[in-house]
């Protein structure tokens, strides 16, 4: 009869135990931390945009989120709470003479650093949303982009 009820109190756990495993996280959101590196120098803003779709990546008129942010000590570290997990994309560049835009020369080639996440290239024009697009589904999370 011991053994009976040992062996029950047993199988009871060890059902406990994987119905734990098998529930699902509650928890869909986290911080998300972007450290933008490369500026030259502390003078003009930050623009940075995270996006959340292929569609709004590629636009040059909208964004997820965007901020302008004040560059300190050559570098902008943003700090976003309660993001979805999901797919996302980060661009940023460095408005040094802020007049709210990307300076280029007169071939289109940009006169102010900027970058996107995943370090993502650009040699022939902008990266695609598949090179700079990036997982977000922890808790905390930090990506690093270096402005060129």
């Amino acid at each position: 009869m011991i053994f009976m009820k040992s062996a029950v109190i047993v199988f009871l756990f060890l059902q406990i135990i994987r119905a734990q495993s098998v529930l699902p996280d509650n928890n869909t959101n986290g911080k998300l931390i972007i450290k933008i590196t490369g500026f030259e120098n502390d003078t003009g803003d930050c623009w940075f945009a995270l996006d959340n779709s292929k569609n709004i990546f590629e636009e040059d008129t909208s964004v997820y989120i965007g901020k302008i942010l004040p560059i300190k000590n050559r570098k902008v570290i943003v700090e976003l709470n309660s993001i979805n997990f999901g797919e996302y994309a980060v661009k940023a560049f460095h408005d040094e003479n802020k007049n709210g835009e990307l300076d280029t020369d007169f071939l289109g080639i940009p006169d102010e650093k900027y970058g996107y996440s995943n370090d993502a290239s650009d040699w022939f024009g902008p990266p695609s949303w598949d090179e700079a697009k990036f997982l977000f589904n922890k808790n905390e999370m930090t990506i690093e982009i270096h402005l060129e």
